[in-house]
């Protein structure tokens, strides 16, 4: 006997209450099995896709997608035969009632299986009379996006040889007569071609799109407002010669890890953690309802990244009780978790001091990194380059990282951030110190 089930959405994390569905992979009508992803939803730092927690026929889809949606609220209700091994709403605690997103597969195309693609572009399909069944995504995951369809219903350019035509005869030679040249005429500019998910619409000048902001940008917005309009931010910019540093680093060679990948920022981390266990009020926080000072006595490094879906700061949970090549080690798996856009919402808290690898980005030399709520200090990395360097009165190449630290001036003045910073720059100008 068939039995309705609903499916609610379940806890996502510690302090997380919502989240804005941005893929629904099932339909009505459409057969599941259980622990089938059926839903990808993303939250302030992460996406997650959410598994079927039965085997059924998917009765009624209750969400669209860009839709916000609340913990607790009805996403689908299946029709099943009361042999389901799972319940429809998984327990808060079930840590496995959501999965971080992975790296993208291959579009293909699953029958019954709507393809992947933005409400607007699903209201531009109907509208051009298009099915989104014969056209090939080209977005993450197969995602067919606007400018898929405007590929798939542009005419074919014909191949074939056009008739030949009658070549007229010479005509009889007319005198010349002056002419003025004119300038030629400009062609009116086409509207530029953005492949941006959103709503068409105009204003005075001419077409706009109008994309909603994701729930992962409306959180970096609102942190990035909170720590500006809070925190009186000093930013002080430095130079480190990381010329023997960078002979050392490259010169690395463990054949029982051929793997490992030693970069520049590991030494970093590894400097800011020895920086700061001399000057423990660069780790420390301001609790402004006790009016206390929070002294940490862990040192959690949140690394600022560039991902997908904005800006992320996965943390190297007790990174000071890590070596160099340990420090590596989790620089790579954050790196290629930037890449698949695969992080939990948990990889991203705890942290007590941020570095931000902006070199990682371009050619950003200083800047100023904005300090994130809780902590009192971001030190922004910026591109190393080899530079013309006074040595012994004698000017030489040498290679020099350019370093942005900004400091809560609540806290932290210049008589604790100058030689904070200053022991991180003799760490890096003097390698041999990471021996000890």
């Amino acid at each position: 006997m068939a039995e309705m089930t609903e499916f609610r959405l379940p806890d996502l994390g510690e302090g997380v209450h919502e989240g804005q569905v941005m893929r629904l992979m099932v339909s009505e009508g459409e057969s599941v099995n259980e622990d089938q992803h059926i839903m990808e939803v993303e939250t302030d730092k992460a996406a997650v896709e959410i598994p079927s927690p039965v085997t059924g026929r998917v009765h009624k889809v209750h969400v669209e997608e860009r839709q916000l949606v609340h913990v607790g609220d009805v996403m689908f209700t299946f029709e099943t035969t009361g042999e389901a091994s799972s319940p429809a709403t998984p327990a808060a605690s079930d840590a496995t009632s959501a999965t971080p997103v992975t790296a993208p597969a291959a579009p293909t195309r699953i029958k019954g299986r709507r393809k992947p693609a933005s409400p607007s572009v699903r209201r531009m399909a109907r509208q051009m009379g298009i099915d989104l069944a014969n056209v090939d995504g080209s977005g993450p995951g197969g995602r067919v996006t606007r400018r898929d369809l405007e590929q798939h219903a542009a005419p074919s350019v014909s191949t074939s040889t056009p008739p030949p035509t009658a070549v007229p005869a010479p005509a009889q030679p007319v005198p010349a007569t002056p002419v003025t040249t004119m300038p030629p005429r400009q062609a009116a500019a086409a509207p530029l071609a953005l492949d941006i998910d959103g709503r068409v619409d105009s204003d005075r000048y001419g077409e706009i799109v109008r994309a909603p902001l994701t729930q992962a940008r409306k959180s970096i917005a609102q942190v990035m407002s909170t720590s500006w309009t809070t925190i009186p931010h000093v930013t002080d910019c430095n130079d480190a010669d990381i010329t023997e540093l960078e002979t050392l680093r490259k010169g690395f060679h463990d054949p029982s890890a051929s793997e490992r990948r030693i970069t520049t920022l590991a030494f970093v981390i590894r400097a800011v953690c020895r920086a700061l266990s001399a000057f423990p009020i660069l780790n420390a926080a301001l609790e402004e309802s006790s009016g206390e000072i929070i002294f940490h006595r862990y040192v959690n490094i949140g690394i600022g990244v560039d991902t997908p879906r904005g800006l992320v700061a996965p943390v190297i949970h007790n990174a000071d009780n890590m070596g160099v090549g340990e420090l590596a080690d989790h620089l790579q798996v954050i790196t290629d978790n930037a890449r698949n856009a695969s992080f939990a919402i948990e990889d991203t808290r705890g942290g007590t001091y941020t570095i931000s690898n902006a070199g990682a980005m371009g050619r950003t030399r200083y800047s100023t990194p904005i300090i994130t709520p809780g902590q009192v200090a971001c030190l922004a990395v910026g591109r190393a380059r080899k530079m013309p360097w006074v040595v012994e009165d004698e000017i030489v190449a040498r290679m020099i990282l350019p370093l942005s630290h900004s400091m809560d001036h609540r806290l932290v003045d210049g008589g604790r951030e100058v030689p904070f910073i200053g022991h991180v720059i003799d760490d890096l100008e003097n390698p041999m110190r990471f021996m000890l």
